[in-house]
């Protein structure tokens, strides 16, 4: 919404909105398709109304649609008032909101005579609004003395043919369902782009750019803007649990990838977890509902966590054993748990040999395939992520001197 309106408004103004916004949103803009919608429907009925033929002729020439009130509804007026009449204007909306915009758009459909309307040759949208711009940007219009003549009126007519607020709210409530009915359903089909990565260091599994579209596509919204910074690899700093812990310990939002060697040396399964909390050895098991399993590489499938609202109190041990989010030991890690003591994904002391089995919570498939529950373990690799806009983590800066123990 705020890069929106910075196309058509000062900064001052926009600040000035988005604040006034936070108490009553619908009451200044549009702010989804659907009240988009909606917003138009109900300037149509009110056009009918109010100016029965201007609306016929704005029905023929493709003014009266979505589209064709894109002056009004997306560019604020900017291309049918002058720069200095539009911030006039502006200090009225942010006073009045969605009244005054339709207020200031309906006075201006009477701008045109009855004469006017049928000797002027429309042909589209396009012509309707430059007919509308030839009377409010020459140098004989007043756009003050139009707000008190047409807009804002003392006495007359005039003052009784506009909508108040209230019924404007309650028309826009009731053209909701028009505007499901008739709005586009998008569908977006351009393939995710693939996550960055912190060049310079010795990246494997993560290198293939269809790993990272997949796992950009499966982050929570709040960290799909960031990169991969490896900051664990069995190639390099050793293949142990102790390891894998020590590099991983101060580090929250961690994706693991993990190749799954298959019974045919040829074929390699790039599997995975993400995990909400820090990899440290725990009594107890930890994290929460952001984690997911996943297999990015082939079939690339995630696994999110789902909560069980359909069973009840008594069905305490069910709902522990779904909530193991995270299980760090010295003996092994593993992400999911099921009653038999099996898990969604599992890595030995020396990461060495994994499973995985379908989790509770998880429903996850096994990850390596049907017929590989267990598996040799190839390379692991674990990646920090940190922000495209700065370059730093996501979950800040450590200062190493907290950690720095010696002398206590």
């Amino acid at each position: 919404i705020a890069t929106m309106m910075l196309a058509y408004m000062p900064e001052s103004y926009v600040y000035a909105t988005l604040r006034e916004m936070i108490g009553d949103t619908s009451n200044f803009l549009p702010v989804c398709l659907k009240d988009h919608y909606a917003w138009c429907k109900t300037y149509y009925f009110f056009v009918k109304r109010m100016f029965p033929q201007a609306y016929k002729v704005m029905m023929l020439c493709g003014a009266m649609t979505v589209e064709g009130l894109d002056p009004i509804f997306k560019r604020f007026f900017r291309t049918l008032l002058k720069p200095d009449d539009v911030l006039h204007f502006l200090d009225i909306f942010l006073v009045e909101g969605c009244k005054a915009i339709f207020r200031l758009s309906l006075s201006l459909v009477g701008l045109l005579s009855k004469n006017e309307l049928k000797t002027i040759n429309f042909t589209d949208a396009t012509s309707w609004w430059n007919a509308i711009k030839a009377i409010t940007l020459s140098p004989t219009f007043s756009f003050q003395k139009h707000l008190d003549k047409k807009v804002y009126p003392r006495f007359g007519k005039a003052t009784r043919r506009y909508p108040k607020r209230r019924v404007l709210s309650r028309m826009i409530r009731y053209n909701e369902q028009w505007a499901l009915d008739n709005m586009p359903v998008y569908i977006d089909q351009t393939p995710p782009k693939p996550m960055g990565y912190i060049p310079g260091k010795p990246i494997i599994l993560a290198k293939p750019a269809s790993v990272r579209s997949n796992l950009v596509k499966w982050l929570p919204v709040a960290l799909k803007s960031t990169k991969l910074d490896l900051i664990y690899s069995t190639e390099n700093d050793g293949r142990s649990l102790s390891s894998f812990y020590e590099k991983c310990k101060r580090t929250k939002h961690t994706i693991v990838l993990i190749e799954a060697m298959t019974k045919s040396s040829n074929n390699k399964v790039i599997i995975g977890m993400f995990a909400s909390q820090s990899w440290n050895v725990h009594p107890t098991s930890y994290g929460d509902g952001e984690c997911f399993l996943f297999r990015a590489d082939p079939d690339a499938k995630c696994f999110h966590w789902t909560p069980d609202f359909s069973s009840g109190f008594d069905d305490i041990e069910n709902q522990v054993i779904r909530e193991q989010f995270m299980v760090a030991r010295n003996e092994y890690l593993a992400m999911g748990a099921n009653a038999d003591g099996t898990n969604g994904l599992r890595l030995d002391q020396d990461l060495n040999q994994g499973e995985s089995y379908p989790a509770l919570g998880f429903g996850n498939e096994p990850l390596a395939g049907e017929n590989m529950k267990s598996f040799e373990v190839g390379t692991v690799e674990v990646y920090r992520l940190v922000r495209d806009v700065d370059g730093k983590a996501v979950d800040g800066e450590v200062d190493d001197s907290v950690w720095n123990l010696g002398g206590m």
